[in-house]
């Protein structure tokens, strides 16, 4: 069923005065003495076949509309229009029903045409689609299938939908074609709309998702061993989730939980990307590498000049695999450590004309925010460990959205939603996990300070909403149960880092003591201003000689951690 004249209204031509014809006119808008309400059912058939066919006859050939089932209508190209019905065919076009749209959707039952016609208004069911292959039934009966026997979704249904077909297509203005399949994503509509319905398999995805809340409420599940420690849950103690685990089982002492099985990991995350978004990371170049003689020269110049201040990553690990083509590190993790060793390395390859080496950071930080902004890695500590080192890039002062501002503070969102601001002792991630967990969180922290004072912001973390144990050196052994350490501590890395950290921690005391806004307010500025030198003091009696500045004996390291001093 469909609206009545919608018909006339698409085959005649637009009235020249610019006055909308009365067939077009809404349905609302009709009264009782409208002549369509003093004619006969068959009467007014007849004349709207001869008024159409006449239409058809005086109407140029290129203004002529096709009549469709579709909500949209589509204009005839010139030699694509449709013959003229035959004035013999009159008589059998009588007992055919008028190919109209109903507007039961918008008006509700009956519809006008019903109406008009004064007859049953009935919505007929929609039918599934045929396909030629029958894996797509699914996804048919999925998009097809109204909901809740809503009447108006139903009419809408069974008006606007295609006549069967073997494949469907959908046109955009850039005038590609793109398959509808499980495979292919439709963001936007052909008039920009962003698209209401998911594919088949990221549908599936979420209601997996959705069941897997349920996992974190079985017998044990609290005390099973974190097999993957980027794949980690964290349940603070005011979520809703973590007080029904605790009521259930009593485990109160517990924070950090496994994700599920049934949660996508990060091996996944590549086969979900679909064509646009790996044509993106091509055209971004991604997934290009310097050659293997200059790449190996930036990974140890990180490690020498840059993972001292920030050890975040397991070098024994990363390098086992740096050096195993079947099993790489992630892309995105080794993207961000190009971008940290070219700030450091004095390859000339990397350098331009004036010996600068901005042009290749930028390089390579535009490949791993590619990534990153694609989600192309989903482990949690590797997502934390890159966001730290894209911050080595710096567009200006006057940026604050590519600077080491933004990305550390990206990262400690990151890392605080997995869990890393709490103590892991009590968790069950392996040993070696948990030295580099903590390792982590306290760069995190340095890195928030510092930050802080050479920039003039506010910091991040509370010291308060944190219970990680302080950094020792015990924490920089990177032995494995399976396999002992490659690389052994430098102990002149270690002492700075360590001390790093709790000066790092008075820088904390500084600035909310006289640098705050509240502190403008307080009549106790002398007290702290002492108990801050006093502190300082502290620090340095207690500076271990291997990284004690001296003039006499200057060492790099000791003199960048008297310089921040």
């Amino acid at each position: 069923m469909a609206q009545e004249g919608s018909f006339m209204a698409m085959a005649a031509p637009a009235p020249s005065n610019g006055a909308q014809p009365a067939a077009t006119q809404p349905s609302g808008s009709q009264s009782s003495t409208h002549p369509s309400f003093r004619r006969s059912p068959t009467e007014l058939v007849r004349c709207r076949l001869r008024d159409a066919h006449t239409a058809f006859a005086s109407a140029p050939r290129s203004f002529v509309w096709l009549t469709t089932s579709r909500a949209t209508d589509v204009p005839c190209t010139k030699g694509s229009f449709p013959p003229l019905p035959a004035r013999n065919a009159l008589p059998h076009l009588l007992t055919q029903p008028p190919q109209v749209r109903c507007d039961a959707a918008s008006l509700g039952v009956p519809c006008t045409n019903c109406t008009a016609f004064a007859i049953e208004c009935r919505i007929p069911t929609p039918k599934r689609k045929k396909t030629a292959n029958k894996k797509d039934t699914d996804s048919d009966q999925g998009s097809n299938t109204p909901q809740n026997g809503d009447p108006r979704r139903e009419s809408t249904t069974a008006a606007e939908s295609p006549a069967p077909t073997t494949a469907t297509t959908i046109s955009n203005p850039t005038g590609l074609n793109l398959s509808r399949d499980e495979k292919s994503t439709v963001v936007n509509s052909p008039d920009g709309i962003p698209s209401t319905s998911l594919p088949p398999t990221y549908a599936a995805q979420q209601a997996t998702h959705n069941r897997s809340f349920v996992q974190f409420m079985k017998p044990k599940f609290a005390r099973a061993p974190i097999k993957e420690a980027g794949r980690v849950a964290y349940l603070g103690e005011s979520s809703n989730l973590s007080l029904l685990v605790h009521d259930r089982y009593g485990t109160t002492d517990v924070v950090h939980y496994p994700l599920p099985e049934n949660v996508r990991g990060a091996k996944a995350r590549v086969n979900e990307l679909d064509d646009m978004e790996i044509n993106i990371l091509h055209t971004r170049g991604a997934f290009l590498l310097p050659p293997r003689a200059l790449c190996d020269e930036l990974v140890d110049a990180f490690f020498k000049w840059v993972a001292p201040v920030v050890p975040v990553i397991n070098r024994s690990r990363f390098m086992r695999q740096y050096r195993d083509p079947k099993n790489p590190p992630s892309l995105l993790l080794l993207q961000a450590i190009l971008l940290a060793g070219s700030r450091v390395c004095t390859n000339p390859q990397l350098m331009d004309s004036s010996g600068s080496t901005t042009p290749a950071a930028m390089t390579f930080y535009k490949r791993a925010k590619a990534l990153f902004d694609a989600n192309y890695e989903d482990d949690r500590v590797t997502m934390v460990q890159a966001l730290i080192l894209m911050g080595w890039y710096w567009e200006g002062p006057e940026d604050v959205t590519k600077n080491v501002f933004y990305w550390s503070r990206v990262a400690i969102v990151v890392a605080q939603g997995s869990g890393m601001h709490r103590s892991v002792e009590g968790s069950q991630l392996s040993r070696s996990d948990k030295r580099l967990w903590k390792r982590i969180w306290w760069t995190l922290f340095s890195r928030d300070r510092s930050v802080a004072v050479a920039l003039g912001r506010p910091v991040a973390i509370n010291p308060e909403d944190s219970d990680v144990e302080m950094i020792s050196e015990d924490d920089f052994i990177e032995d494995e149960p399976d396999r002992p350490a490659e690389y052994n501590p430098d102990p002149v890395h270690v002492q700075f880092f360590i001390n790093y950290v709790k000066l790092c921690e008075i820088m904390g005391l500084v600035l909310s003591q006289q640098y705050s806004v509240a502190s403008k307010f307080r009549r106790t500025n002398a007290i702290d201003l002492t108990h801050s030198d006093m502190a300082l003091a502290d620090w340095l009696q207690h500076c271990p000689k291997e990284v004690y500045w001296e003039k006499s004996r200057h060492h790099f390291w000791s003199a960048l951690l008297h310089a921040n001093y």
